[in-house]
């Protein structure tokens, strides 16, 4: 009998909870399958509480339901999730994602096929037709087209939305990093690959994207985002990692994709101006359905703030203030995705 845990890790979405909670607790398994879901509600003030408790009550034999205090990231309460789950393997999920009927059977026959303990999988999140004339959805897409049909993935695909692996060979050699806010999936994946994890891309393990950011949103996402990335290269100065992210730029690049990069920098800071983002919300940026258009201003926005985020921890750094450091941040932490980015932030 394969005991399987799905660990969830939610902040404040009751309301999106309503909808992926049924398609949790009927998911169709084989009868040699057991699997439990377990949220983590990481200091949730809304009605989570009361959404988890009925489903307790409602299905006491596969949810179960844990508080933490607030953290600011997702990073203790997977841990917390873990530590507790009864599986022999793991699932995670992200909240707002709605799985497929079957998402969990597939990761069981991957684990099936793959028994060893350094075998782990990266299912598939994917928008639903529903939104995808929502200019928005561009923030909720996968570069999946990296991983397809690739053998091994790198760390740097350890995209924890919908991924599976062993509970013991995380327990002994992974973990995820409580003192980050961001990019602590990657940090666990590097972890993890050190001690020898192959992992597979599985893409018949599907679930729906169910975004929640705001337009009003996106600025605060990626300065937050930024920031982050600048911790993340100093926790982990890696030349993939410098690959990886064109946001950064260092003289330990191969000359090609530094000169690239420059150019790139230099050109996107003539074109993507404030007077040009400005004809562009008058041409209805903003007011239409997605498009090649929507998706350069939304990119170029997102862009922006993410550099000013990345520069900003960057002169923090060599002012010597001290790093950013999940542990030390306020008990809510503005991933601009809640109505409470709007009366911060505005679309530039």
């Amino acid at each position: 009998m394969m005991r399987i845990s799905v660990v969830i890790p939610t902040f404040n979405r009751a309301r999106l909870l309503e909808q992926t909670l049924p398609a949790l607790e009927r998911q169709r398994v084989d009868d040699d399958l057991q699997y439990e879901v377990l949220f983590v509600s990481n200091g949730s003030s809304d009605d989570t509480d009361v959404v988890l408790n009925a489903a307790v009550q409602r299905a006491p034999d596969i949810v179960r339901y844990f508080f933490i205090q607030p953290t600011g990231g997702p990073s203790a309460p997977r841990n917390r999730g873990i530590r507790e789950a009864r599986g022999d393997v793991v699932i995670i999920l992200d909240d707002d994602v709605l799985p497929d009927e079957d998402l969990v059977q597939q990761h069981a026959n991957f684990h099936r096929a793959h028994p060893e303990r350094h075998h782990a999988a990266v299912g598939e999140v994917y928008v639903p037709d529903r939104l995808l004339s929502d200019p928005l959805s561009l923030f909720h897409t996968f570069p999946y087209h990296e991983v397809r049909g690739l053998e091994r993935l790198s760390y740097l695909h350890f995209w924890t939305c919908n991924v599976s692996f062993k509970r013991e060979f995380m327990l002994e050699e992974g973990m995820f990093d409580e003192s980050f806010l961001f990019y602590e999936d990657v940090l666990c994946g590097f972890k993890l690959s050190r001690a020898g994890m192959h992992l597979h891309f599985l893409p018949q393990a599907r679930g729906q994207h169910l975004h929640q950011i705001t337009a009003s949103g996106i600025p605060t996402k990626a300065r937050f985002t930024g920031m982050w990335l600048y911790a993340f290269l100093q926790k982990l100065p890696e030349r993939e990692v410098k690959e990886r992210y064109d946001t950064i730029i260092s003289r330990d690049l191969p000359f090609g994709m530094l000169c690239k990069r420059v150019a790139k920098r230099i050109i996107f800071h003539v074109v993507a101006n404030p007077a040009s983002m400005a004809f562009m919300r008058l041409l209805g940026a903003t007011r239409r359905k997605r498009d090649r258009f929507t998706d350069r201003y939304y990119g170029w926005v997102f862009r922006r703030n993410m550099l000013a985020g990345y520069n900003a921890a960057k002169r923090q750094a060599a002012a010597g203030r001290p790093p950013l450091n999940g542990s030390s941040s306020d008990p809510w932490v503005d991933r601009g995705e809640s109505l409470r980015s709007a009366h911060s932030s505005s679309v530039r």
